[in-house]
């Protein structure tokens, strides 16, 4: 099982041979890659407006750009170690990165939306490879009891990358166009390539070869694909159409064989044996909800902002900033803390900081001002940053010694397909809701409504000011209570959307309590 975070047992102490210049040259080249990555992740985000009215597609399926490329990752995450071993991380780093730039120039180029999201896809994989492969690089050339201070800076990293790319994303579309977005990570995923070249080992001869689980692999991507397409198609093609049915039914089907598979398997690409401990399930269970929360944030702001408050890509990117700043300030931190405390403690109080923040947020409206939304942000950004270290911090506290690697492993996976789902469930509730709002609103368009009588005659006396036929002052004035009508519908749909989310949040705070009496028992 992949593992991101901590060092499997393949990696040693740092040889004596290597030099200081080489391995900052080694941190230099994985700290780059990883947050060119981790940035690509969500740089797109503040695109999502534009993408939808350059392909005329709705929320449902606007959405897997940013799913595409979390599923992806998870998949990634799964073949990153077996082909370390088996290719060397020079050779692997190299290829994947060659990969990436073919994806982003043919996302970027793309005449259809299905390239872009086969292009954010192909994003996704090489992301989800070449991650763990940078972390187990850097601890290659460090002692163990540097180990920690490698893994912290890696992740500040992981999370300045998400939290800084929808900023860089709204400059590529304020100076150019959406499709820049493809773009702005290509320069210094090259220069780290490069040095990838030089600095990063090749495959070792006498390393341990490893086994992979094709056929587990196979299931679980059958499972997100087919799973995803399934539910980003119920609101365009109906929930109980053909095509719908067979994708949900062809997932549940894969999900269901591949648990028996990996209890019979030898070496099992997800042990799902371990989930027969209380407090790791929980721990996977709030794993799933983290991501599904962070990512799911990360895309459902920007697109917030722009949609109903009207801001420019840029302004959408700076908003969210602060917050990104925030959190990478707050790990570092929380990781001495989650030391000191039971971990359920961090936990509750960061997913109930981020519950309050959602909950402020469905309260937020076009007037809501730049600062105060800034702000709201940033809160939930302190309670997301105190999650990172004792999410890991439980799951392994669950786990047998011998097994902390593999655990660690299934943690960092739950999490990435927490983010998948989460935006995939959460652009599809919007969808939905704005349809629904649509209608209620538009039903109540009638000749006798005095409010839409009085602004259809004041729109006529501005269109008749204005020196405009009288033949088209009706139209007109009735186009322009329409985009009124959907304003209003998208803006409650979020406001929905943001109190729904509060409440997995508070079903994210239960799971974190529910870890107190095992941890008082000492278990």
């Amino acid at each position: 099982m992949t593992d991101i975070i901590m060092p499997t047992s393949n990696v040693g102490a740092a040889p004596a041979t290597i030099g200081f210049a080489h391995r900052w040259l080694v941190v230099t080249t994985c700290l780059s890659s990883s947050l060119a990555l981790a940035l690509s992740g969500t740089i797109t985000n503040v695109a999502v407006p534009d993408i939808m009215g350059t392909f005329g597609v709705g929320q449902d399926q606007a959405q897997w750009m940013a799913t595409a490329f979390f599923a992806a990752m998870t998949a990634g995450m799964l073949l990153s170690d077996w082909l370390t071993r088996t290719f060397g991380a020079r050779h692997v780093f190299v290829a994947m990165m060659l990969l990436f730039f073919v994806a982003s120039v043919a996302g970027g180029t793309a005449q259809t939306y299905l390239v872009v999201v086969l292009g954010r896809a192909a994003q996704g994989l090489a992301a989800g490879i070449i991650l763990p492969l940078t972390m187990m690089a850097m601890f290659a050339v460090f002692p163990p009891n540097r180990r920690a201070m490698v893994a912290g800076l890696f992740g500040i990293s992981f999370v300045l990358g998400p939290g800084l790319g929808p900023w860089f994303g709204g400059i590529a579309i304020d100076i150019f166009d959406w499709r820049f977005t493809f773009y702005v990570a290509l320069p210094v995923a090259f220069c780290s390539m490069m040095l990838a070249t030089i600095v990063l080992p090749a495959r070792d001869r006498d390393g341990v070869r490893t086994h992979l689980d094709w056929f587990g692999f196979l299931l679980v991507a059958t499972f997100l694909t087919a799973t995803l397409t399934g539910l980003s198609n119920g609101q365009l093609k109906g929930w109980n159409s053909n095509f719908v049915m067979s994708s949900l039914g062809l997932g549940l089907g894969s999900a269901i064989i591949f648990v028996i598979w990996e209890l019979i398997v030898d070496d099992p690409i997800f042990d799902v044996r371990l989930l027969t401990r209380p407090r790791f399930a929980i721990a996977n269970l709030i794993s799933f909800l983290f991501g599904a929360t962070l990512f799911g944030s990360f895309y459902l702001q920007p697109v917030f902002v722009q949609l109903v408050q009207n801001y420019t890509p840029l302004r959408a990117g700076l908003v969210l900033v602060p917050g990104g700043l925030i959190m990478g300030l707050v790990l570092p931190l929380a990781g001495r803390t989650s030391d000191l405390v039971p971990p359920y403690l961090p936990l509750a109080i960061g997913f109930l900081m981020f519950t309050v923040s959602l909950w402020l947020m469905g309260y937020a409206d076009p007037n809501t001002a730049f600062i105060t939304f800034a702000a709201i942000v940033g809160l939930g950004r302190i309670g997301q940053g105190m999650l990172f270290p004792p999410v890991t911090a439980v799951g392994l506290q669950a786990a047998p010694a011998a097994q902390m690697g593999t655990a660690n492993g299934m943690l960092n996976f739950t999490r990435q397909m927490g983010g998948a789902f989460g935006i995939n469930l959460l652009a599809i509730f919007i969808e939905r809701r704005t349809a629904v709002y649509s209608e209620i609103l538009a039903s109540t368009q009638t000749e006798a409504n005095s409010a839409t009588g009085g602004l259809l005659d004041s729109v006529r006396e501005m269109l008749a000011a204005a020196n405009l036929p009288e033949t088209i002052e009706g139209p007109l004035a009735t186009l322009y209570l329409g985009r009124i009508v959907a304003a209003q519908a998208t803006a409650l749909a979020f406001q929905d959307t943001f109190f729904v989310f509060a409440i997995v949040g508070l079903l994210a705070v239960a799971l974190s309590l529910a870890l107190w009496t095992p941890f008082r028992r000492g278990r």
